[in-house]
């Protein structure tokens, strides 16, 4: 049995969880000489659990393998698939970071990539890939899967065979859940040629997002009016992508991307809005981004005493250039730079300016504004507003920007 896409030159690091797939994948480096570690995450979500880690210890010993084992502390009590996910993930990570693995190693098989097909078309998903890909990255970690070309029973017939220790996960026969019932009642039962038929559409509908994805401009699918001229399956496929980028387990359905494209046609120019729980699509203007986070207005409040350097996480100033173009004077000191306020006003040309309508005129995105210094004067009164510039370039001989 050879393994795709690896290099013998190269270190690898193994998601191990001691089940049959993995295991065999250990055999198979271990047999071959590759140059490997372990990483294992003890979830204490199962009993069995701590057993399985040190089953993998004791194994990997017997062949002079690094495990890493990483012991879940906090409690997972609500969105268990998606937290252990995160967890290990970042685990895997930190490791490769730290001691130089090229990738990590995933022992996903055909079965998986059949299931995750027939699943998706079960969701009606629009996924940015059908099945499992071979190579990906995932949290920004580069994962190759060498086994997608073997069956399970492959992978566990060659554990049988060669005494090599495994678990198995009791919650697998677990039908009410839908990966669970795909996998027993329907692919384990494949005659071989369903599967090669299965596999064949898998190809084809790869194919087809491959032309869609070649036909797409990535780099302008933060514009408003990009977006908006693609057709809906485009569409569909463009924000799962952006979705896919901020966290691989999130996906957005056709009613989801149809609530999106209605707000971005929407006259609102401004505005951040709930796609589901966790995500949320932040519009300004010609532009739009999604985040995981909510928009806080963030308080900061900063005093000057005489001519200086201020640098700030918000602003930077430098104080000791002239701020003639500034309106600001000598006799203004102390000077108070602080964000932004509703009550806030300023002295235009003789003529009293709301600053908020301002920042309104010149078309400062909403977060931006959340954040957008003033300038106030020893008197309190707001003597200074930085114009917003869609444009704007650094420059030494800048006195003051924005960061």
């Amino acid at each position: 049995m050879t393994l795709k896409n690896l290099d013998k030159s190269k270190k690898y690091l193994l998601a191990c969880s001691f089940g049959p797939d993995s295991m065999t994948l250990f055999h198979l480096l271990a047999k071959n000489k590759y140059h490997f570690a372990c990483a294992i995450v003890n979830y204490h979500l199962r009993e069995e659990s701590d057993s399985e880690v040190m089953g993998l210890l004791k194994y990997a010993k017997e062949f002079n393998v690094k495990v890493y084992v990483y012991d879940v502390k906090e409690k997972i009590d609500k969105n268990v698939e998606t937290t252990c996910r995160e967890i290990r993930y970042k685990f895997f990570k930190d490791l490769c970071v730290q001691f130089g693995y090229d990738a990590t190693l995933i022992a996903h098989h055909q079965d998986d990539l059949i299931e995750t097909y027939l699943m998706q078309k079960e969701r009606q998903n629009n996924p940015i890939f059908y099945g499992i890909s071979a190579e990906t990255m995932i949290y920004g970690v580069n994962v190759i899967r060498p086994l997608l070309g073997y069956k399970k029973s492959e992978l566990q017939n060659i554990c049988d065979e060669n005494n090599v220790p495994y678990s198995i996960d009791k919650t697998n026969f677990d039908i009410s859940i839908m990966r669970n019932k795909i996998r027993h009642n329907v692919v384990s039962k494949m005659l071989e040629r369903d599967r090669e038929r299965i596999l064949s559409e898998i190809n084809e509908a790869n194919s087809k997002l491959n032309e869609m994805f070649n036909s797409i401009d990535i780099h302008r699918l933060c514009e408003v009016e990009y977006v908006l001229q693609l057709d809906f399956t485009s569409q569909c496929y463009a924000l799962n992508y952006l979705v896919k980028n901020i966290n691989p387990s999130f996906s957005l359905s056709k009613k989801n991307v149809g609530q999106l494209i209605k707000i971005l046609k929407s006259p609102k120019p401004n505005g951040q809005f709930v796609v589901f729980k966790g995500l949320y699509l932040f519009k300004e203007y010609d532009f739009f981004e999604f985040g995981v986070n909510k928009a806080e207005p963030r308080e900061f409040k900063y005093s000057l005493l005489c001519p200086g350097i201020l640098d700030t996480p918000f602003f930077h100033l430098n104080f000791k250039m002239d701020t003639s173009d500034r309106n600001i004077d000598f006799d203004d000191y102390p000077l108070t730079i602080r964000n932004i306020k509703k009550s806030d006003f300023v002295i235009i040309n003789g003529y009293k300016a709301k600053a908020q309508r301002l920042l309104i005129d010149w078309k400062v995105p909403f977060r931006k504004r959340m954040v957008w210094p003033v300038i106030l004067n020893k008197n309190g009164e707001v003597i200074y507003i930085p114009r917003y510039r869609k444009d704007f370039k650094m420059s030494d001989k800048l006195s003051f920007y924005v960061k």
